[in-house]
């Protein structure tokens, strides 16, 4: 993908970025998932509270409430599957997906443990896609550590 954007003008992009932007397709029913009560559980938890004894801030800090993002650059977890949210903190840990920095995600990612990205992507792909998917304002959430997505 970045081979074939590379060239384009930032111009192009934003236009581009706009229109895919306006779609509003519907989102996959959630996934049913045969992880176990207790796994769901601790996923739940780490998405609602964190752990802070870890100092693992809870994913709605950032994400918002409702879990539908932040503006202008924090995305929404829901409607995504168990095997895109397992990639992603995987492209966190390996550096492969970075962010601004400072990158709260990477850091966050790093201290997960298998076990807990399991639990929390099990629980979310679980999730129901809410009918109102609006981003938060970026005002509204208070970030837990300084973050360059936060800053965009």
């Amino acid at each position: 993908m970045t081979y074939m954007v590379a060239h384009l003008s930032d111009e192009y992009l934003l236009e581009l970025a706009q229109y895919f932007s306006s779609l509003h397709l519907p989102y996959p029913p959630p996934q049913v998932s045969n992880t176990s009560p207790a796994i769901l559980e601790h996923g739940r938890r780490l998405v609602m509270s964190g752990d802070t004894s870890r100092n693992i801030p809870a994913c709605i800090a950032c994400h918002g409430d409702r879990l539908t993002g932040a503006l202008p650059s924090i995305p929404s977890l829901l409607g995504l599957s168990r095997d895109y949210l397992n990639s992603q903190f995987g492209a966190w840990k390996a550096g492969t997906r970075r962010a601004v920095r400072p990158d709260c995600m990477a850091t966050i990612a790093h201290q997960l443990t298998p076990d807990d990205v399991g639990a929390i992507s099990s629980w979310l792909a679980a999730q129901p896609v809410p009918e109102d998917m609006t981003p938060v304002p970026a005002s509204s959430v208070r970030f837990p550590m300084s973050c360059g997505s936060a800053l965009q």
